[in-house]
């Protein structure tokens, strides 16, 4: 049988050192492969791309800040628009989940290493051969309108210069790095669990991966043909999108259709693992499992489901007879969300009564808890704006910033600070140290409080129907005031951003972050059982597994057998 790599590792060590010349070779190709490194690579990736792209929605709304404004001209305006939409999703979001999923969900089901390690690495470097192509697009000549490439397609099949196929082919490498990694994630979940932890007992972040990365392998390959057909009209001679009448064959509007058919159900996937995350966190910090983790589970599968119900809820002018079905899919699919919001605020009500409510009053004003309670209120105003753009599907609230603001408070906004929840709460097992307690709290009222604002003016400006491609207006078209507030809520919310990772730069990089036990949280699953940062292989040993929160069992269990001791001393 093939050893692993730590295996091979150990031998060498219990030898004196290894066989070949180059005795520095076994302690770094292990770590160029191992799941926690590759995993924070995605993430530095992530956060760096999130840098640009607040940068850009700065330069953004200091246009529309205030009327006739000429900060970029109206063709940069778009462009900014177009980089800013494509770095928020495929270029942070994506990766950062990726990253997180990759580098936590071995250490909490128990395993050693990802199913394929080399897989892994290999990812990393297609994403960002990908990512930089994406980069450089706009820099070597004119690319497409929009994030969702669609204003108009046919026009934009005639663009120039090599602008258009950098951005076409960086989001296909993107998205196939994205499909190695979230197969590689799942085949670990479902081959190396530890013993005794069944697919029922999976923590709920990775069970949320798994569901997440099931939505992606079905939406990503969509986009990669979709990515891929566009690039072939413009250079093998094609027409699948070309042609206004249909002369050539082609039909324009298929483009929205294939577009939305796979990145709508993206965009859930890229909420679904913060809601896993909220899970752990509220379940953590509370002191007890969550109400019903059966039902949490459940609604993480609804939610991946039901996402694939709603795309053509984001297409204009549907059909007479196809716009019911679509206000039905976009409408069933926030159902499972608010029984998972419903089950936190449970946990908590029971963690109340049964527990120590000073000790969990303490827990609140941890920064993880912060940001968690922060992304409550996004994600309520996210499923109310979203009922009524369901409603609405296809018609106005589309076309105009109704469904922007939409859009950012419940999949940019609330998976945006999911994320970051999510680098607070595993900061202190993947590097060591935890993230500042008081600029938290900071960054917590930044992006919070900006993202409301934002979300806020952006659903005014929807009411008075400014449509989303505006790059500038008059002081008589009343937009002025939505618009402010817009841009000083974007402002805010990237100060709070780029305070995060300076945060992440100096508690880690710079070493000044607390020093973190092995649990610092008093967490519940596997990956507390081990050191701060872990060993290469994991873990030197596990507890049993009889839940899915086996060191809070193990934690109770001490309890228990403290207070037999004291007592029989006492009697």
């Amino acid at each position: 049988m093939a050893m692993t790599d730590t295996e091979v590792e150990s031998e060498q060590q219990a030898a004196g050192g290894p066989s070949h010349p180059a005795a520095d070779l076994p302690q770094i190709w292990p770590k160029g492969t191992d799941h926690k490194f590759i995993g924070s690579l995605f993430v530095a990736a992530a956060l760096l791309f999130l840098v640009a792209g607040v940068a850009l929605s700065v330069l953004m709304r200091a246009q529309l800040a205030t009327p006739d404004a000429s900060v970029v001209g109206e063709h940069t305006y778009r462009q900014l628009f177009t980089m800013h939409g494509v770095m928020s999703v495929f270029l942070f979001l994506l990766p950062v989940w990726l990253g997180l999923g990759s580098a936590i969900v071995p250490l909490q089901i128990g395993a050693s290493r990802l199913a394929f390690p080399r897989l892994h690495a290999m990812s990393f470097w297609v994403f960002l051969t990908g990512g930089a192509m994406v980069v450089a697009a706009p820099v070597a000549s004119d690319v497409f309108h929009g994030w969702a490439l669609s204003d108009p397609v046919p026009v934009k099949l005639g663009l120039p210069g090599q602008g258009p196929d950098l951005l076409l082919l960086g989001l296909v490498l993107v998205c196939m790095a994205a499909v190695l990694v979230t197969v590689n994630v799942i085949v670990t979940i479902l081959q190396l669990r530890a013993p005794g932890m069944s697919l029922r007992r999976v923590p709920v972040f990775s069970w949320s991966i798994m569901v997440s990365g099931a939505v992606l392998l079905l939406a990503l390959p969509v986009l990669i043909g979709a990515f891929g057909l566009m690039f072939v009209d413009r250079h093998y001679g094609s027409s699948i999108f070309s042609g206004f009448t249909g002369s050539r064959g082609g039909n324009p509007l298929l483009w929205s259709r294939l577009f939305w058919f796979g990145a709508y159900p993206m965009l859930w996937a890229l909420l679904i693992p913060a809601l896993g995350t909220a899970s752990e966190i509220v379940a953590t910090f509370a002191g007890r499992p969550l109400f019903s983790r059966d039902r949490a589970g459940a609604a993480l599968v609804g939610v991946g489901v039901l996402s694939f119900a709603g795309w053509g809820s984001e297409v204009s002018n549907l059909s007479s007879n196809a716009r019911p079905m679509f206000i039905i899919g976009a409408l069933v699919v926030l159902a499972p969300v608010a029984l998972l919001v419903l089950n936190w605020l449970a946990t908590l009500r029971l963690a109340g009564k049964e527990g120590d409510r000073e000790a969990l009053r303490r827990n609140f004003t941890s920064t993880p808890m912060l940001w968690t309670l922060g992304m409550l209120p996004v994600l309520a105003l996210g499923l109310a704006v979203s009922v009524v753009s369901a409603l609405d599907a296809g018609r106005g609230a589309h076309a105009n910033y109704w469904q922007v603001g939409q859009q950012h408070a419940l999949f940019f906004g609330a998976a945006t600070i999911g994320a970051v929840a999510a680098l607070s709460f595993w900061a202190p097992k993947l590097w060591g140290r935890r993230l500042s307690a008081g600029l938290g709290t900071l960054e917590v009222l930044a992006v919070v409080g900006g993202v409301l604002l934002t979300v806020l003016g952006m659903l005014l400006l929807g009411a008075q129907d400014m449509l989303v491609h505006t790059a500038t207006f008059s002081s008589g078209d009343d937009w002025a005031l939505g618009n402010l507030i817009v841009s000083a809520g974007a402002a805010i919310a990237g100060l709070g951003l780029v305070l995060v990772l300076l945060d992440v730069l100096s508690s880690v990089l710079a070493g000044r972050g607390k020093a973190a036990g092995a649990d610092p949280w008093g967490g519940q699953t596997l990956e507390w059982a081990t050191t701060s940062p872990p060993p290469l292989h994991n873990f030197d040993a596990l507890p049993e597994v009889r839940s899915g929160t086996p060191l809070l069992d193990l934690r109770r269990a001490q309890q228990f057998t403290d207070s037999d001791l004291t007592s029989e001393g006492a009697s």
